[in-house]
């Protein structure tokens, strides 16, 4: 009775089956394979039937009028059964070979869509450098001659006082704007190559960080050029890396190292900081922003930190070409 009640449930189990792979024929593109193994399930259902009509048959003393199959035909329903999982399996590979190709394509549109942001805002950034650099620029340089003109003319003390308090404004107003537009667009980074720019922004920046020492390694790198849009992402990226060591690393040491083989260009950045936990979540470091510039671009990133003292170790990895 027990190997009854089995049977029957088997037999539930398999009609089930062969209805889910019935609904999988109309979801996936090649449903080849699941026609094969909705006939497999129908087959073995049909075994198991004969196998409850047997063991029912000799449980009442043969009494029941339920046919059985012939001995022959049952090992050619067995034959088949194996026949239809052996090729619906092999072609299941297709199956999984479509879905890996469909998110190839889903990451390749992804970092497409990623590139084309990252690239449109650069050239926002460009368009507002120049803007600012060739606009606002000459308007202050004007004003300041102006200025510098009216200091000949004849006046108080408090007079004299005033204008050389209003040119120090535009001279700093000036000073600025600059800055602003080098840091939206930096005119180095467009003319003379990644290297260049990212020694200049250390050189800038080195004063204002007197308890770090920062130190930068360009290698045979100094005067190398690369497309656009690697130099750009790995300026940025590389910049990010070290404004966040100086700003959450109290790191006494911060070093810069880039190389580049026939087929990667490597950045490494790497202080002796406090370090921190790679997998916690940290608001304002930018590590996501990091991540999702060098993914555009088909590169890596490696984050080594401990917290506690151990410092901290990034490697950027990104194709040369």
């Amino acid at each position: 009775m027990v190997l009854l009640f089995l049977l029957v449930i088997s037999i539930v189990l398999q009609i089930f089956a062969a209805g889910v792979a019935v609904r999988l024929t109309h979801t996936t593109k090649f449903n080849s394979s699941w026609i094969l193994f909705t006939i497999a399930l129908v087959l073995m259902c049909v075994m198991r039937f004969d196998e409850f009509a047997r063991q029912l048959s000799a449980l009442t003393g043969g009494r029941t009028s339920i046919m059985v199959m012939r001995e022959e035909y049952y090992v050619w329903v067995g034959i088949a059964t194996s026949l239809c999982f052996a090729v619906g399996v092999f072609m299941v590979k297709k199956i999984l070979n479509y879905l890996a190709l469909r998110e190839e394509r889903r990451r390749n549109s992804e970092k497409r869509v990623l590139s084309a942001v990252i690239r449109a805002e650069e050239n926002q950034r460009q368009i507002i450098s120049k803007e600012l650099h060739d606009g606002l620029g000459p308007l202050l340089s004007s004003v300041r001659m102006s200025i510098s003109a009216l200091s000949t003319q004849p006046m108080n003390d408090t007079q004299r006082e005033i204008l050389a308090n209003t040119e120090y404004v535009i001279n700093e107003a000036v000073k600025g704007l600059t800055e602003i537009s080098n840091n939206l667009s930096p005119h180095v980074l467009n003319n003379f190559g990644v290297a260049r720019a990212l020694s200049t922004f250390i050189r800038k920046l080195q004063p204002m960080c007197p308890t770090t020492r920062i130190e930068f390694r360009p290698g045979e790198l100094r005067e190398a050029r690369f497309e656009a849009d690697r130099e750009v992402i790995l300026y940025r990226v590389v910049c990010e890396l070290i404004n966040n060591a100086l700003k959450h690393a109290r790191a006494g040491r911060l070093t810069i190292d880039i190389r580049r083989d026939r087929e990667w260009i490597t950045a490494t950045v790497e202080d002796d900081g406090v370090g921190f936990d790679p997998e916690a979540e940290y608001d304002g470091m930018g590590l996501s922003n990091i991540a999702s510039r060098i993914s555009s671009i088909r590169g890596e990133l490696t984050l080594d930190s401990r917290p506690g003292g151990g410092g901290t170790r990034v490697l950027v990895r990104i194709p040369a070409k």
